[in-house]
Order: structure tokens, then C-alpha cells, then sequence
């Protein structure tokens, strides 16, 4: 089991997961009792009202003021095809996980950050527009995890049929997972399926995904991959369950929270 407090500065709410009798989940999890220092503790989306424009904005403002290189800022008209060609600066500006490139290894840390958030808010702002009905997430990254690669028995267990309140192993490389790349509609990105795990995670709190949507959700999906003749050895559509929320929780209530304080685990 483990524990993850969200907070308000002023209160505390701990929610409660329970760890899934696999070996994959059983890995993750002894990363995740090694007690990394969280590094990301705001990543929320679709937690209630959040301007993701403006924060974009922003840290384009910072990248562009340190570098000129990102030459479209975002608006309330902006489109996917706009989304998808910002995250092109974020794979051209980072580079491979473990690398990066030349740019980012000699820039100083706060842009840097900026970078990265660049990336996140991208993303959060794609969900946000996608999604009439909101469907609340919460990822949380650790500073300087180890990651590992995945089995192809781990990976038999991937799924993009959501379950409420389950957690899922969160991608932790550069570019797009297949599932994203048809989400977006995006012919520019660079395509890489999940190949490693790591501590990271994100939980969907949002509804799970009824059983007659997901076949149809799959029909389109797989006419669309023999279109695009991807040639990975496996393509690993969605994410990697790993545990799953036993704490009963009322989402107005939840979204009062906005920040991840804590991650414990209970042996």
C-alpha cells in the first residue's frame, strides 16, 4: 500500500492505493518505496479551473528570452495542429531523456524548467480542450529516478481502457506514445512507444472507459496503425496499471487540493 497527501497549504487530504498482484506492479512499486524527492507536485489536469494558455505563454516567454527558437505562442483558437507543432520545439529543445542536447545541457536550470513545464503544459491544455466532460489526473515525477526496461511480459499488460481511481506507470521518455500520436491527429511528432519504467506514475480519476467505447475506440485505432505501418516491435497502446485507489472521494472536495506534499509507502 501506499499514500499520496495532497494539499492546500492549510489541509490535508491522504489518499490510499493498494499495490496489483503483478510482477510489473510489484517492481514499480519497490521504486517507488526507495523515496525519491518528488519533482513535479502540481501536475493536476482538468482539476478544476486552471489557465493553461497564459502559463504556456509564459514559459515560451522565458524560453524565447533566454533563445528565440519558439517562433507561435497559443490563444483560445489555437488547434491540435498547433499543439502539435509546439511539441516539436520540446523534442528538438530536450532531446533523449538520458542525453539531452547541446542546448539543454548548457542552459541554465531555470530554463531548463521552463522546458519542461513548456512540454507539460502543452499536454495539459490538449486534455482540456479534448474532453467536454473533465477527467481529472494527477502525475507525479521524482528527481533523479532510475529507469528501467520494460519485459515483454511486462508489457503484455499495457491497456487504454481507463479504471477509475487506477494508478498507471507514467511515460518516462521524449517524444509521443503511439496512443498519443492517434489522439492528436499528429503527423510531426516523433513516435516512440514505451520501452522503460520508472517511479513516476499517474492516477486517472476520471470515469473508466465503458466496455462498448473502448471496442470502438480499438476499431478505429487499429485501421489507423495498419495505415501508418509503424515497424516497432511492439507498439504498447496506452499505459500500465500498476495499483488502485481504496480511498472513497468526493471530487468537488478534491479539487481544493493543489499540490502533491507527500508519497509514503507501507510495506
Amino acid at each position: 500500500m501506499f499514500d499520496v497527501v495532497l494539499t492546500n497549504g492549510s489541509e490535508d487530504l491522504v489518499l490510499t492505493f493498494t499495490v496489483r498482484d503483478t510482477n510489473i506492479a510489484k517492481l514499480w512499486f519497490n521504486e517507488l518505496s526507495k523515496g525519491y524527492d518528488i519533482l513535479e507536485d502540481d501536475r493536476l489536469t482538468d482539476w478544476g479551473e486552471h489557465n493553461y494558455i497564459d502559463e504556456l505563454n509564459y514559459h515560451i516567454g522565458v524560453i524565447n528570452q533566454y533563445d528565440n527558437v519558439i517562433d507561435r505562442t497559443v490563444s483560445s483558437s489555437s488547434t491540435q495542429e498547433d499543439f502539435n507543432y509546439l511539441h516539436m520545439f520540446f523534442e528538438d529543445l530536450r532531446g533523449e531523456h538520458t542525453a539531452g542536447t547541446p542546448w539543454y545541457n548548457s542552459a541554465p536550470s531555470y530554463v531548463k524548467n521552463a522546458v519542461c513545464e513548456f512540454n507539460i503544459l502543452i499536454h495539459n491544455l490538449e486534455s482540456s480542450i479534448r474532453t467536454q466532460n473533465k477527467h481529472p489526473t494527477m502525475v507525479v515525477t521524482f528527481k533523479d529516478r532510475l529507469r528501467y526496461e520494460l519485459t515483454q511480459l511486462d508489457m503484455d499488460h499495457f491497456t487504454c481502457q481507463w479504471e477509475k481511481g487506477a494508478v498507471y506507470i507514467n511515460y518516462c521518455q521524449v517524444g509521443k506514445t503511439v496512443l498519443d500520436v492517434f489522439k492528436d491527429n499528429d503527423t510531426m511528432a516523433a513516435v516512440r512507444p514505451q520501452t522503460h519504467y520508472s517511479a513516476d506514475f499517474m492516477v486517472k480519476l476520471g470515469p473508466s472507459t465503458p466496455s462498448l467505447y473502448h471496442q470502438s475506440r480499438m476499431k478505429l485505432l487499429d485501421a489507423w496503425i495498419k495505415d501508418r505501418k509503424f515497424t516497432f516491435e511492439n507498439l504498447n497502446i496506452g499505459m500500465i496499471p500498476v495499483a488502485d485507489l481504496i480511498t472513497t472521494v468526493d471530487e468537488k472536495h478534491l479539487h481544493k487540493f493543489n499540490k502533491v506534499k507527500q508519497v509514503r509507502c507501507i510495506k
